[in-house]
């Protein structure tokens, strides 16, 4: 059988879509980590947005594109042009695990040694780095065992404990802020169900995380003022003049 030689292309539309979701997968799980850094271990939040969330995004562009790379290659070594990159992205219960058990720990135990909290934050993420490299290693090692595992260990076994994560803390917890503010969360939720499970075109083929995000925040700032969104509203700040 001929595989087909069409040309592999840069974009499309469902990308968007994508994108959206992607993003916004990332951000919830930095929103946990800040959140546990800075209210449960009173760590500074400077050092939480300056110093981990840039070298955190970098992370997941860098290796976004190497997966980019990667898909572009097998797209020319298979000549199908229907091959898409793995999205690369935060690891949920990584992040939540080392912000509870490495970074916060590691925090007090330095301030109790006397440090001031801005130099016991920045060895803090020295020591997150740290970290990092050595589960990187470990994970590099443990790598070439990865046929093995999946010919032992059922699928259902090997994704279970993700859709269990995914449905309880990705799904779950942004869900209460979706029926906090109802008139704008079930219209925006509304068209991700529409859109991505229905599997219904909007009109002009518009993408529906983006549609869903642009409409979700017209209503939020048209209805907020007259308070009728069901939730607390907060106006945009006015510019410094």
């Amino acid at each position: 059988m001929t595989q087909s030689r069409s040309r592999y292309e840069w974009f499309a539309i469902g990308d968007v879509n994508g994108f959206f979701g992607l993003m916004f997968d990332n951000v919830t799980v930095l929103s946990f980590l800040a959140g546990i850094l800075v209210f449960a271990f009173g760590f500074p939040a400077d050092i939480v947005y300056t110093k981990m969330f840039p070298g955190t995004a970098f992370g997941v562009l860098f290796g976004d594109l190497v997966y980019t790379w990667m898909a572009f290659r097998l797209a020319r070594k298979t000549g199908n042009p229907r091959v898409t990159a793995m999205p690369l992205g935060l690891d949920t219960p990584s992040t939540i695990g080392i912000a509870l058990v490495v970074l916060g720990p590691a925090f007090v135990s330095l301030k109790a040694q006397g440090m001031a909290p801005h130099d016991a934050a920045m060895m803090t993420w020295y020591i997150g780095m740290a970290t990092m490299v050595m589960i990187g290693v470990i994970k590099l090692v443990l790598s070439f065992c990865g046929g093995w595992v999946q010919k032992m260990v059922p699928q259902a076994g090997l994704l279970g404990s993700l859709a269990g994560i995914g449905l309880a803390l990705i799904g779950f917890v942004p869900l209460l802020d979706v029926f906090g503010m109802p008139l704008v969360g079930m219209v925006a939720l509304g068209l991700i169900l529409y859109n991505l499970v229905a599997r219904i075109k909007l009109p002009k083929n518009v993408p529906g995380v983006l549609a869903a995000i642009a409409i979700g925040t017209a209503l939020y700032y048209l209805l907020g003022p007259h308070g009728w969104v069901g939730g607390v509203y907060k106006p945009l700040p006015s510019p410094d003049l």
